[in-house]
């Protein structure tokens, strides 16, 4: 079924928060289905996958719904050792939208690219980016990543707002892949970050809360 969407004039907060959440879980594929007259039809559908269902529920899928109007139904995916959840919907005019605003449509792992979007708006679009495709990396937190668009518009956004950070290539059967990251005794760093995945949060203030200092022991750090 096809859903007419509230579209957005603007970019904001929240528009950039879940443009960087489509971006590191999100699909737009490029496919299409048998009619019963046997002609194919073009679909527009709109994938979101997550790990949390707790996610899903009280920050993507209420924002989806605020920024569009339309509110997506989520399956669990089968045959999968954990589980995942896929959060969707088809409209034609989201699904255009979405790419005339600057999502790659299709395989996107590694031409992804970040669009063009106000300079405030940049550490929300990060937020969304973190929140899905960021991790722990040792002691610290960061995102790897084979688009080195993405790559690129972490470290530039780091920089923006002084985050120290380190950025190193990973090889990984044939492909390459971009990690930038900030380490543990720097992590306190990313509440600078609007970040929004209470599972991230959570790892970063258990990670914030002991700093060494150098030449000490580990100090709690209020």
């Amino acid at each position: 079924m096809l859903y007419n969407p509230t579209i957005p004039l603007y970019w904001d907060e929240d528009m950039a928060y879940i443009f960087g959440l489509l971006l590191g879980d999100g699909s737009l594929p490029r496919t299409k289905s048998v009619r019963p007259n046997g002609k194919y039809q073009k679909r527009y559908l709109i994938y979101f996958f997550s790990n949390s269902k707790d996610f899903l529920d009280k920050v993507y899928i209420p924002l989806f719904t605020k920024l569009f109007s339309l509110s997506p139904h989520t399956t669990l995916v089968k045959n999968k050792k954990n589980p995942l959840y896929n959060c969707k919907i088809e409209s034609k005019l989201l699904y255009n939208f979405l790419k005339n605003s600057g999502y790659t449509v299709g395989r996107k792992a590694k031409i992804a690219t970040i669009p063009k979007i106000p300079k405030k708006y940049r550490p929300y679009l990060l937020a969304g980016l973190l929140d899905t495709d960021g991790g722990k990396k040792g002691n610290g937190f960061g995102l790897s990543t084979a688009s080195k668009h993405f790559a690129s518009f972490c470290i530039n956004v780091f920089k923006d707002l002084n985050i120290p950070y380190t950025s190193c290539p990973w090889y990984y059967k044939g492909h390459v892949y971009h990690q930038i990251y900030v380490k543990g005794s720097k992590i306190h760093s990313l509440n600078k970050i609007p970040l929004r995945n209470h599972e991230k949060i959570d790892f970063i203030k258990s990670k914030s809360a002991f700093v060494a200092q150098p030449g000490q022991s580990t100090t709690l750090v209020s």
